[in-house]
């Protein structure tokens, strides 16, 4: 079970204010540390094209502690579905792909294995949220999870090819690198809920920047376990101006088939 809901929403959101038009691009780090003995795990590099304030093309390299590419993840927002992104990672190490596709206007939700290519046609509910929807649904709603109003709606799991019913809702707010956060946690409804631990993601309360993410990763290790971590958002360390060439060459980098250890 735990294999089947890991999140897929790492994808910090942007500041607001911008035009439609004005097309930037951004880069930035994130550090995935174990949440049991504090090792790094992997790093995730994020390259971001803006149009406005809306992330519309986004490209996620996973890469081991000496920087080489192991999987790649590309979102794209479909028109006016920001909550509902067309999505497609692919890990080299365990050669496993999922994702959501669009054709025709119609939805397609997919996982891929050496034993398995399944796929389905998707049905989508008015609240179904995917992959780094869930950061812009946060911003959406980010008063009525502010004044700590319980948030439920449906979030896509590629790999059992349907959608759960989760929840989301305001924990605490405290400092990190010397900015408030508030802090929201996600899980799941009914009984599942009870048993499935909840993740923790924490947003700066001025920005609404995502800072921390802590929880089951979308990140599986060489068994096809997904690794417990938390990831580290350093806010100071996004670029922006950066050249779209970069955004290009993350899209065709190799991946590897094995981390060194």
């Amino acid at each position: 079970m735990l294999k089947a809901i890991a999140i897929l929403l790492l994808l910090p959101s942007v500041a607001l204010g911008q035009m439609p038009g004005d097309v930037r691009y951004m880069q930035y780090d994130g550090t995935a540390f174990d949440l049991d003995n504090g090792n790094v795990r992997y790093i995730e590099s994020h390259y971001v094209k803006l149009d406005g304030d809306q992330a519309a093309d986004r490209l996620v390299l996973y890469r081991c502690t000496d920087g080489q590419a192991f999987a790649r993840k590309r979102v794209t927002t479909r028109g006016a579905s920001a909550w509902l992104p067309s999505f497609e990672m692919y890990d080299e190490r365990i050669r496993y792909r999922e994702g959501l596709t669009e054709l025709d206007n119609a939805l397609t939700v997919f996982y891929q294995t050496d034993d398995e290519n399944e796929k389905a046609a998707l049905q989508a509910p008015s609240d179904l949220v995917a992959d780094a929807g869930f950061d812009r649904f946060v911003v959406d709603n980010w008063d009525k999870l502010a004044a700590g109003e319980t948030l439920r709606f449906n979030f896509l799991v590629p790999s059992r090819l349907d959608f759960l019913s989760f929840k989301v809702r305001k924990l605490e707010s405290f400092s990190i690198d010397g900015r408030k956060a508030m802090v929201f946690r996600l899980g799941l409804t009914g009984l599942l809920g009870l048993i499935v631990s909840g993740i923790d993601v924490a947003y700066d309360a001025q920005t609404r920047l995502l800072l921390r993410f802590s929880g089951l990763s979308n990140v599986r290790d060489e068994d096809g376990d997904n690794y417990v971590v938390r990831i580290d958002f350093p806010p100071d360390d996004r670029q922006m101006g950066t050249s779209p060439m970069a955004f290009d060459a993350a899209a065709e980098e190799t991946l590897v088939s094995a981390c060194k250890t």
